[in-house]
């Protein structure tokens, strides 16, 4: 239905060119829900063709456009109160495909000299993507705290804002029982939290909390709690340092009732004569320290350790502490000093002491105090030394070896947890491309963006393919098929797959491993098909890729004593030594990325993988201006 009246006929004078270019949808409608002017974004969220089919489709807004009809109430409530309605939400239909979307509305009333409603005017915009990630994050929140409340202790979030006020913004349930807080009220004052803590804690565990966000390190600190029934607690508080938002620094930690374990300490101090004894008998050294007396009383055994009679060394703190290596020293000190402070729970230190003999031995110090004065300082202290040097010795021969491993398994969970989490976004990126591929809108400029961007995603797709191969590869979880499989299908399969590259590169492929004739059994191989045919795919891309015009390739087959040497060589440029030993690793292109030809570097160091995986290799032999020849050798049963 078109539009009729003064009103309607004057809408190119009130809009103007405002209206028709408008990037959101734009109308104009009658009180009982007649449409009588659409702007061209409006009539293509509706999805009809023009505004002549959308106004002689919608006869009714009130009636056939939101889900809920309800809506439309609550839309006409507010123009009668206010006389217009800004940001409603609601769930509407699209009128040609009846597919539910959402929309954020905006309008107002027009009204005659006599104050009668003549229409309405407004804007709808399309929030369908924004509803969605709005429900996707309550739904994650829910499923936050559901995990977290399964939890001991408490799980937290805080917010280290620049002008170094402290916010929680996220606090599971467990508060309530640790401190006797509801969440709600920790998170609108954090501060609750600290004066719960003990008099006593209070200043050392804010000295350790900015110590740990000035540092952005981890914290590890035990205090005790005082509820407000009276009831004391030991909790331990542990926090690391996570990605920063807009707000500021961001720490996330656990909370945790410790006060069992702190019972079971106390009463192992109780019993710290025995504890002595015990130690004696396991060859451990005793020592026995009444701090603020200066002596120091060294067992038998402690002595004999390093080379003295029982009655050589004199009963002083100094008889070790100066036999103790010097750059050692510091440590030890700090260590011994952060218990006294109640910094740490215990002593624990590594150092060398030197023997009688002027040796040296590794020693691992443990200690507490059992008793301390009124102001909280140190009076008596016991611990034990042992002898740890044939540990060190074998730490030593192993430490390189675990830094390489941990490295490689660092390495390998990094590219396969960046493969992982970038192939959502990705496959979104290439989906509403190609919706936008299948309906471009106008113009050549915008149809080449589009496929710049398919372009683009397919290959970053490809690369995190590639990536998390290699890192499936290197921690053994790469799934295989293998199974003995004729030969020809494959290379056939192969050389079809780049037969049109080689002939935009004006390079001659050559397949010379021979077809079935029936004079001979036909080649088999085993191997896994998918993998295979990506190894032959990338050796035989490869050498087109890095060709030259009028150049060949070709790909030989030559059975072998319970193998099959499969080998693609080329016309191309060659490699030195320098080239040929970097060429199978990840992300090294041996000097191509100054090139113009693309590459990301894998898919050599992709193809040894999975060559390795399914029990064969990958070698190259090369010369510059020779050419190159790789040769995959793969098992045929």
């Amino acid at each position: 239905m078109g539009a009729s009246g003064p009103a309607a006929d004057g809408l190119a004078d009130d809009f103007g060119s405002l209206f028709a270019f408008l990037p959101i949808g734009a109308y104009r409608s009658r009180p009982d829900g007649l449409m009588v002017r659409a702007n061209p974004a409006l009539v293509r969220l509706n999805g009809f063709e023009s505004e002549a089919e959308q106004l002689a489709g919608v006869n009714d807004i009130a009636g056939r456009w939101y889900v809920d009809p309800g809506r439309r109430d609550e839309f006409q409530r507010l123009m009668e109160r206010d006389g217009r309605v800004i940001g409603l939400e609601s769930e509407v239909w699209r009128y040609k495909t009846r597919e539910r979307i959402w929309v954020s509305e905006n309008a107002h009333a027009v009204h005659d000299a006599a104050g009668r409603v003549l229409f309405y005017e407004g804007t709808v915009e399309e929030i369908t993507d924004r509803v969605r990630a709005r429900e996707r994050l309550e739904r994650s929140e829910e499923d936050l705290r559901a995990i977290t409340a399964q939890v001991p202790g408490v799980v937290y979030r805080v917010v280290l804002q620049p002008d170094g006020a402290h916010r929680l913004d996220f606090l599971s349930d467990g508060i309530r029982t640790l401190f006797g807080i509801p969440p709600e009220a920790a998170l609108l004052n954090h501060r609750l939290l600290a004066r719960v803590r003990h008099v006593d804690d209070r200043k050392r565990v804010s000295a350790e909390i900015e110590a740990a966000a000035k540092a952005r390190g981890p914290l590890d600190v035990e205090y005790r709690v005082v509820l407000d029934d009276g009831t004391q607690k030991w909790v331990q508080q542990l926090s690391v340092a996570a990605a920063d938002s807009v707000q500021g620094q961001v720490r996330v930690g656990v909370m945790i009732d410790i006060s069992e374990r702190k019972r079971a300490e106390l009463a192992l101090l109780r019993n710290s004569e025995l504890w002595k004894l015990a130690l004696e008998c396991t060859g451990d050294g005793v020592w026995d320290w009444q701090v603020q007396e200066g002596r120091e009383v060294l067992s038998a055994q402690c002595k004999a350790l390093y080379g003295f009679g029982p009655n050589e060394l004199p009963d002083t703190p100094d008889a070790l502490d100066s036999r103790t290596h010097p750059d050692d020293l510091p440590a030890m000190r700090a260590a011994r000093n952060a218990h006294f402070a109640g910094r740490a729970p215990t002593y624990a230190n590594e150092h060398r002491v030197q023997c009688k003999d002027g040796g040296w031995k590794w020693i691992l110090s443990r200690g507490m105090v059992l008793e301390r004065d009124a102001q909280g300082q140190p009076l008596r202290m016991i611990g034990t030394h042992t002898d740890i040097t044939a540990r060190k010795q074998a730490d030593e021969l192993r430490i390189e070896r675990d830094l390489a491993a941990a490295a490689d398994r660092a390495k390998s969970a990094f590219l396969s947890r960046v493969s992982h989490e970038l192939r959502t976004p990705l496959n979104a990126v290439l989906g509403f491309s190609q919706l936008l591929e299948l309906e471009p809108g106008d113009g050549e400029r915008q149809r080449r963006w589009v496929a710049q961007v398919l372009s683009s995603g397919r290959h970053l797709l490809a690369l995190m393919d590639d990536v998390l191969d290699i890192s499936s590869a290197q921690t053994g979880q790469l799934p295989l098929a293998l199974e003995t499989l004729p030969l020809q299908p494959l290379v056939t399969e192969a050389v079809a797959m780049l037969s049109g590259a080689a002939v935009a590169a004006g390079v001659h492929l050559h397949d010379d491993t021979g077809h079935d004739t029936g004079d001979t059994p036909p080649l088999t191989v085993r191997a896994d098909r998918k993998r295979l045919l990506q190894v032959l795919s990338n050796l035989l891309s490869n050498a087109i890729k890095y060709n030259r015009p009028g150049g060949w390739v070709r790909l030989r087959a030559e059975p072998g004593d319970g193998t099959l040497v499969l080998s693609v060589a080329d016309s191309g440029p060659g490699l030195d030594a320098a080239q040929r030993a970097r060429l199978f690793q990840p992300f090294e292109r041996v000097g191509a990325q100054h090139g113009a030809v693309p590459g990301t570097g894998l898919g050599l160091a992709l193809s040894r993988q999975l060559a390795e995986a399914m029990g064969g290799g990958i070698t190259v032999e090369s010369a510059p201006g020779r050419g190159s020849t790789f040769r995959v050798t793969l098992p045929v049963s």
